[in-house]
Formats: C-alpha cells, sequence, structure tokens
C-alpha cells in the first residue's frame, strides 16, 4: 500500500493540478492554459511511470510511446509557459517546433511497436527495458526500437539546455521591464519561477541519471524511488499553486504601457535632462509620491509633461538605479523616520504609510536597503539612546 502511494503520488499532484487549471483556466488566460497542458503532460509522463515500476509488461506496448511523447514535451511546454507570461499573447509557430522530436520519436516507437512481431515485443520489454533475461536475436525492428530509446536520451538532454537558456532570458528581461515601469513588483514578480527553475534543473539532473542508467537498475529496490518521487511531488505542487496565483503577465504590462505620453524627440536633450532630474526630485522629497504603493513610472512622465523613456533613462543613468529600487529607498527613509520617532508603531502602520504594498515587501526592501530588519533597527535605536 505504501508502494502503491509513493509511485502515484505525482501522478496524482499533476493530475490534481491538470484538472483544477482546466476547469479554472479563463478564456483569455493562455499561460494558465500551457501551464493545465504541462500539468497533464506531466500526468501522464508519471502514469507511465507507475506501469513501468508496477511491472505491467504488456501496457508497455501502450505506454512507452506515450512516455516518450510526454517526457520530451515537459521542458519544452515549461519553456513556453514561462514565454507566455514573459513575451507574447499567442504561441507562434517557431515556438511549436520545439515539440517536434518528441512527435517524430513517439509515433516512430508507436509503428515499430505495432510492425514487431510477439516475440520481438517480448523481447524487447523483458531484455530491453526489465533486462530481466538476455536478447538471444536482434532483428532489425528490435534493433529499430532500442535506437529510438537511445536517441530519447539524447534529445532529452539536448533540449534541457536551450529551453532552461532561454526561459532564464526570458524571466530576467522581463524583470527588469516591470522594474523600470511598477514602483511594486509584488504579484507581478516573476522570481518565483527562477527558484523553480533552479528546482526543475535539479529535476532534469536527475531524470537525465535516471535515463542514462536505466529505469530498470530502480526497478527492484523500492528504496531508491521513495526520496525522488517525495521531491518531484512537492516541486511539481509548487510549480501548480504558484502558477494558479500568477494572476499577472507581460499582456497586462503591455496595457498598462498603453498610459504612457508620447513626446517628440527633444533637439537639446541635455538641458531639459537637468531640469527633469530636478523635477523628480522635488516629487519625491517635496511631495512624497512614493507613498503612494501602486506608482508608476507614468504616474511621473504625465505629472512632468513627458514621457516613461526621458524619465527611465535618467533614473537609470542620474540616480543609478531602477525605477523600483529608486522608490524602495525613499520608502525605506522615510519608514526609517517612523521607526525613529514612533516607537509605537506597529510594522503594518510604517509599511502602509511608507508607500509599500505589504509588510512583507517593506521587510524585503527594508533588508536590502539597510542590510538589517526593521526590528533589528529600532533596537540599534534603542540601544544607542
Amino acid at each position: 500500500m505504501f508502494e502503491d502511494i509513493i509511485l502515484t503520488l505525482p501522478f496524482f499532484v499533476t493530475f490534481f493540478w491538470a484538472i483544477t487549471l482546466w476547469i479554472g483556466a479563463k478564456k483569455k488566460e493562455l499561460p494558465k492554459k500551457i501551464l493545465a497542458l504541462f500539468m497533464t503532460a506531466s500526468a501522464l509522463l508519471y502514469a507511465s511511470h507507475a506501469v513501468y515500476f508496477a511491472k505491467g509488461y504488456q501496457l508497455n506496448i501502450i505506454v512507452d510511446p506515450i512516455y516518450a511523447l510526454c517526457n520530451l514535451s515537459v521542458f519544452p511546454l515549461y519553456y513556453i509557459y514561462i514565454k507566455s507570461l514573459t513575451q507574447e499573447k499567442s504561441i507562434s509557430r517557431a515556438s511549436l517546433l520545439v515539440f517536434l522530436p518528441a512527435i517524430v520519436l513517439s509515433l516512430s516507437s508507436a509503428i515499430l511497436f505495432v510492425a514487431m512481431s510477439n516475440h520481438e515485443v517480448n523481447n524487447f520489454i523483458h531484455g530491453y527495458l526489465y533486462k530481466e533475461v538476455p536478447i538471444t536475436t536482434y532483428s532489425t525492428l528490435l534493433k529499430l526500437q532500442i535506437a529510438i530509446h537511445y536517441i530519447e536520451r539524447v534529445t532529452f538532454a539536448l533540449l534541457l539546455v536551450p529551453c532552461t537558456y532561454f526561459s532564464w532570458k526570458h524571466i530576467f528581461e522581463y524583470e527588469k521591464k516591470i522594474r523600470e515601469f511598477y514602483s511594486t513588483t509584488e504579484n507581478r514578480s516573476l522570481n518565483w519561477t527562477v527558484n523553480l527553475l533552479i528546482a526543475t534543473i535539479i529535476t532534469a539532473v536527475f531524470a537525465f541519471i535516471l535515463n542514462t542508467v536505466g529505469k530498470s537498475f530502480f526497478v527492484d529496490d523500492f528504496s531508491l524511488l521513495i526520496i525522488p518521487s517525495l521531491f518531484f511531488s512537492a516541486l511539481l505542487y509548487t510549480i501548480g499553486y504558484l502558477g494558479t496565483a500568477q494572476a499577472f503577465s507581460i499582456e497586462d504590462y503591455k496595457k498598462d504601457l498603453l498610459g504612457d505620453k508620447f513626446v517628440k524627440n527633444i533637439s537639446n536633450y541635455n538641458v531639459v535632462k537637468y531640469k527633469l532630474q530636478a523635477q523628480i526630485t522635488r516629487l519625491l522629497e517635496e511631495d512624497q509620491i512614493f507613498r503612494n504603493c501602486d506608482l508608476r513610472i507614468t504616474d511621473i512622465s504625465r505629472t512632468l509633461n513627458t514621457n516613461r523613456t526621458y524619465i527611465s533613462n535618467i533614473i537609470n543613468t542620474d540616480f543609478n538605479c531602477s525605477f523600483c529600487d529608486l522608490i524602495n529607498h525613499y520608502r525605506v527613509n522615510y519608514s526609517k523616520q517612523l521607526l525613529l520617532h514612533q516607537n509605537a508603531y506597529i510594522l503594518e502602520y510604517v509599511s502602509n504609510e511608507s508607500g509599500f504594498a505589504s509588510v512583507n515587501s517593506f521587510l524585503r526592501a527594508f533588508k536590502k536597503e539597510t542590510g538589517i530588519t526593521p526590528g533589528q533597527f529600532r533596537k540599534q535605536l534603542q540601544n544607542s539612546k
């Protein structure tokens, strides 16, 4: 019973999120639909694993091509999911080419199973997949089926590198955009996908080792499967949970960009730059616009009757930081004054008054700016008196 639970746990986790996402995804929520497809492929993948380790010999004729299709599709699907969050509204035809190896190899495997005789199928299952008996006769079809399995392993490794690299690249570019536009990135940031990407790479490395060594190495020693099964289950549950909660994407950013005021190029930009720099400083220090928890760079550009590009360039070059970091710098300094003069204020009040969207974002920004927590800052003030 315990073995059955461990073997099927990743399947039930991914199946749960697949159903949840398919039901919950709205018509225009492309990222969640792609994540639902990712969970569906993962569910079929782990169902195939369960069939193999349960020694469903004859079922492997059906399951093995499905395993090939899903195994070579999960990382491309995760990449497409990241791309839908960070780059585009629809999936381009060029992006779909990443699934070509999975389709070709799985179809080839299925066709070979149909063409193989019962003797050849039994040789493949018992001799190659489970390594229970030596293969006595290597027919042409059997050799082709084994060759496809080796090609699957190589293809899996080759797909992993570009999918990981481009996912990371898209996330980095997206994060840069939103930090230049929003003062508060909470519920907009995709930093969680970076952490999951790292965990997914670890998973991929293990899966690659599993493919290289062969699943037969694990089939008779259940203890070797416990930790990977629990790890994959926890990772996939986290991806499903955070993916369901992710409501913001590049499309929302593009809608907010529509409020950007277009201004023609200024002939004497250097003269205007110093004027804009002084105006930005006045808005921050005198008007305290940073106390608006949802302040956007377009709010400043509209106030100063210029466009976002000029404001962004000045902040990047003259203030030497992103828009988000600049606003958080002023918020943290303001919070210090509240902590200094009003020790009775609770952190929720200090956070709200300083312009932070939540206490958690306040704590992160304060620690990043000062190297200590607000509580430690208060203690230092008390000790210095």
